[in-house]
């Protein structure tokens, strides 16, 4: 059989080598040049047509034979599939998967645990990772995968995308490796100084520069932050946005900023929540406190406003606080809570529909893009009492 090519690779073209021979060989399946049960020309007849060279060939033949568009037999050559089948049944894969280490007794759990789906982060973000690969058709696994056997997960699992869950800060090598391997991904909830990984995030600088004008336009001035997770991509964004606004801030209107006010930790404290909260009462005994607190997460604003209460400072009438993220309960607070509300269902469509999208076009996904959150203004903020 000899096959005819009317094209060969594009060299300067943005898509990958291997990319442009797969959609080729592929197109040519789906035309009929390629019946089912042909056998494919040798690799470097394959070469000489398509103008390329033996890694890329190889490692299109590999995808389409993950594909179920061709067929590799051991010493007897690769042939063309039935597509017949391979198009009433075949969709895209795509592994959800968590980087951080799962005990031996969460592992279960952690691939398909419906009470994640009632926390109040992770049950929207993943609801809506959900609803997209449902309208899209696309089949979702869920995993916990070591950041050192990502290669190997993909290679063995045979997943066509990864949907990586809240990388933390020191992920961003490993996406960097996935990107050099051109493992296809898109990570949620993260965004990192190099804009062109592919990732889907809210817009941190945005929701902490709206809590921070809501304080200012009641008439604060002294407003402290707490973060207790600068590990944490968010949480990180969150602390240099507070720092840059209120920077500014002071800098223009010769405002002052007691170090203090700025409770800050690497790494959530272990320890039960009564515990945190005895730490942080102990540091707001210590210090003069500011007229308005941002909380960065809605666990940290728990843990401020209970502390707050333990300290016998009344909330919004003593101190305002504002925090970040609003699941059913902050309405009922008391006071019912001022805060940021993320768009996490958006955030878990988005990552698959960008994922899908570039899997589609034949490229690699690429570039961060944010989206915007909103201020929920209640009862927690009031202006400042007059001294």
């Amino acid at each position: 059989m000899s096959l005819k090519l009317s094209q060969r690779v594009n060299k300067q073209s943005v898509k990958p080598i291997y990319w442009q021979v797969k959609e080729m060989l592929r197109a040519s399946i789906k035309r009929g040049e390629l019946k089912s049960g042909d056998v494919l020309p040798g690799r470097l007849e394959l070469c000489r047509l398509l103008g390329t060279n033996r890694p890329a060939v190889d490692r299109a033949i590999a995808e389409l034979v993950r594909e179920g568009f061709l067929v590799s037999i051991k010493g007897k050559g690769t042939f063309v599939a039935d597509i017949s089948s391979r198009e009433r049944t075949g969709v895209l894969t795509f592994a959800v998967v968590w980087f951080e280490p799962v005990a031996p007794q969460d592992r279960d759990r952690v691939r398909l645990d419906s009470s994640l789906y009632d926390n109040i982060y992770w049950g929207p973000l993943l609801r809506g990772i959900s609803y997209a690969a449902a309208d899209l058709e696309v089949q979702l696994v869920f995993r916990h995968c070591p950041p050192d056997k990502i290669a190997e997960f993909r290679q063995a699992s045979k997943v066509d995308g990864i949907i990586a869950l809240a990388p933390y800060v020191k992920d961003e090598e490993i996406l960097n490796f996935m990107r050099q391997q051109h493992i296809p991904f898109v990570a949620t909830s993260c965004s990192f100084p190099d804009e062109s990984l592919p990732c889907v995030d809210t817009d941190n600088f945005e929701g902490v520069r709206q809590a921070l004008q809501h304080l200012w336009d009641l008439g604060h001035r002294q407003i402290g932050v707490v973060d207790l997770a600068l590990n944490s991509c968010d949480s990180l964004r969150r602390w240099e946005a507070f720092r840059q606004f209120m920077g500014e801030k002071i800098d223009r209107d010769r405002d002052f900023f007691d170090p203090r006010w700025a409770i800050l930790l690497p790494t959530y404290p272990c320890g039960s929540p009564e515990t945190v909260i005895q730490w942080m009462v102990s540091l707001l005994k210590q210090m003069p406190l500011p007229t308005a607190i941002l909380a960065v997460t809605y666990e940290m604003t728990l843990v401020t406003l209970k502390s707050l209460q333990q300290c016998g400072v009344s909330v919004p009438q003593q101190v305002s606080l504002v925090g970040f993220d609003d699941p059913t309960s902050a309405a009922f607070l008391e006071p019912p809570l001022t805060t940021v509300r993320q768009p996490l269902e958006a955030l878990g469509r988005r990552a698959v529909q960008k994922l899908y999208e570039a899997l589609k076009e034949g490229v690699m996904p690429e570039g961060t893009e944010l989206l915007k959150p909103e201020l929920v203004v209640r009862q927690s903020t009031a202006p400042p009492r007059a001294n």
